[in-house]
């Protein structure tokens, strides 16, 4: 089966999907980022740690609902706009992880 995997580590969410070309489907695993009561948002160092916190134990109940996926490709957010200065450190967790992945 052709299967794809997607990982997604902007500022509020920690998402990863495992798509099957096949057959039209699409599995998913996501996670919000904790934000205390009256804040504003996240500090990009509070987002890349929950983010580093939250991946793993996603990317596992994501294969455990799919265990004979073996990704083809992998695709990832790595800015929040396609412009050469758009840049949020939230984004290398994914990066990271999915080069990681791809160099397996």
């Amino acid at each position: 089966m052709a299967y794809f995997l997607g990982l997604d580590t902007s500022n509020y969410t920690t998402s990863v999907a495992l798509y099957n070309s096949e057959n039209n489907q699409l599995v998913q695993q996501r996670k919000l980022l904790p934000v205390k009561d009256g804040s504003i948002g996240l500090r990009q160092s509070d987002a890349v740690f929950f983010h580093t916190r939250q991946m793993a134990p996603l990317m596992e109940e994501l294969f455990l609902a799919c265990p004979e996926a073996d990704p083809q490709a992998i695709g990832v957010s790595v800015s929040p706009r396609d412009a050469e200065d758009s840049y949020m450190p939230c984004f290398l967790v994914g990066e990271n992880v999915g080069r990681c992945l791809a160099a397996s």
